[in-house]
């Protein structure tokens, strides 16, 4: 491997993680370190009225590569919709008793990976994309209780969580969403249920991508209107691979300390066209985004330094921005510096299946331990940068576990 050994620095605050540990055995095989460890490592609702020309923001979007087609909504469950993004898959013949609750493990590892953060930073920007559907308590989960339930033991009505109750631990340990299409997808999630996670102090973001200018407009002003700070580009296959030559739309030239304070943002994850890491750094650098999401690693796996994340902190004009680090917590990817080159589906037994429509990217048991333990040093690598917080995504991926475990037919056992 590339790397070797982990730095003292970076085992103190793996101790804390918990939950993100592993056993011995596990330990004493090492994965490489994080980025940053070692020395010199550089829904139809009513239409609205239109804003005021002047009031109406302009889109910094490049022209298109192709014609966009339109994202997964947040709140599509369909069988069918279910299968084309992950592919076939085996439905497992598992005792209804047994069947784990996969939505509340990945919140766990959310809420894990936050105690960790705001114990060594208060400030540190916790973000899930997309993962509304896990804000609050759902039917599946409701009816996975009830099957567990013990028949014979009394309870009490008023202990029975209803559908739609909102996961308040879940919701004081994240910081925001990144909505995937809200404003360009036939699908999305309704108003009013944003308004109700934006008065739990939830700041919204969307990635947006759509079919041509005009739409992209419109998505643009329905976003500022929201008080959702967006994405917005004409790319069909979301690549995050280009810097729009337009300054960002509405411009912040205050200082952003927090989302809170942001008012537009930039998602540029694919680095290829960048003959250097210092070239990259410094397109991003000369920009006016209040928020940039961002990878760790240049080409995917050449780490930044700290002194490039703190020149990214500064927009163009000179006033302070947030720099958030992505990070998947439902899938592995092999160009990633933790992947080991006999790494295959099945060995180690937690790599799962090839995610469908991106080459080199696998569905894992996150919440196996040693995935977990690799996450966790990742998120502390993060944080050892000097990024201001982190995007954590893949968090869907507990809808394989369960398309693939139903509970509203019998199973065995």
């Amino acid at each position: 491997m590339k790397y070797l050994g982990l730095t003292a620095a970076l085992c103190m605050p793996l101790l804390f993680v918990g939950a993100l540990t592993v056993g011995a055995a596990a330990q004493q095989r090492q994965l490489g370190p994080p980025p940053g460890a070692g020395a010199g490592l550089e829904g139809s609702e009513p239409s609205e009225p239109a804003p005021k020309a002047e009031d109406v923001p302009v889109v910094p979007a490049p022209p298109p590569k192709a014609r966009a087609t339109t994202r997964a909504p947040e709140v599509d469950t369909s069988t069918e919709r279910t299968r084309m993004l992950l592919g076939e898959v085996e439905i497992l013949d598992m005792p209804l008793q047994s069947i784990p609750n996969y939505r509340d493990y990945m919140r766990t590892m959310i809420e894990d990976l936050s105690i960790y953060a705001h114990g060594r930073n208060p400030k540190f920007v916790v973000v899930t994309e997309p993962g509304f559907d896990l804000t609050s308590w759902s039917r599946r989960e409701f009816d996975l209780e009830e099957i567990k339930r013990d028949r014979s033991a009394k309870i009490s009505p008023d202990s029975i969580v209803p559908v739609g109750t909102p996961m308040r631990r879940y919701l004081q340990r994240i910081d925001g969403l990144v909505l995937d299409g809200q404003f360009c997808a036939p699908l999305r999630v309704p108003r009013a249920d944003l308004a109700a996670m934006m008065k739990q102090g939830l700041k919204m973001l969307s990635v947006d991508h759509c079919a041509d200018a005009a739409q992209a407009s419109a998505a643009l002003q329905a976003a500022v209107r929201m008080g959702v700070v967006a994405h917005i580009d004409l790319d069909a296959n979301a690549t995050f691979d280009r810097i729009p030559t337009a300054r960002p739309s509405p411009e912040n030239s205050g200082n952003v300390e927090g989302l809170a304070d942001a008012r537009n943002m930039l998602v540029m994850l694919d680095s290829k066209a960048y003959g250097s890491k210092e070239e990259w750094v410094a397109a991003l650098s000369a920009t006016n985004y209040d928020v940039i999401i961002t990878d760790a690693f240049y080409k995917g796996n050449l780490p930044l330094s700290k002194d490039a994340i703190h020149s990214l902190k500064f927009k163009q004009m000179g006033a302070r921005r947030l720099v958030l680090a992505r990070l998947s917590l439902g899938y592995a990817e092999d160009e990633r510096y933790y992947w080991q080159r006999d790494w295959k589906i099945g060995a180690p037994s937690w790599i799962q299946a090839r995610v469908p429509g991106k080459p080199g990217s696998y569905v894992v048991e996150f919440w196996n331990p040693a995935w977990k333990a690799i996450v966790g040093k990742y998120f502390a690598g993060i944080m050892d940068l000097g990024f201001d917080g982190v995007v954590l995504d893949g968090v869907e991926a507990y809808r394989r576990y369960e398309f693939m475990t139903p509970i509203d037919a019998p199973t065995g056992g």
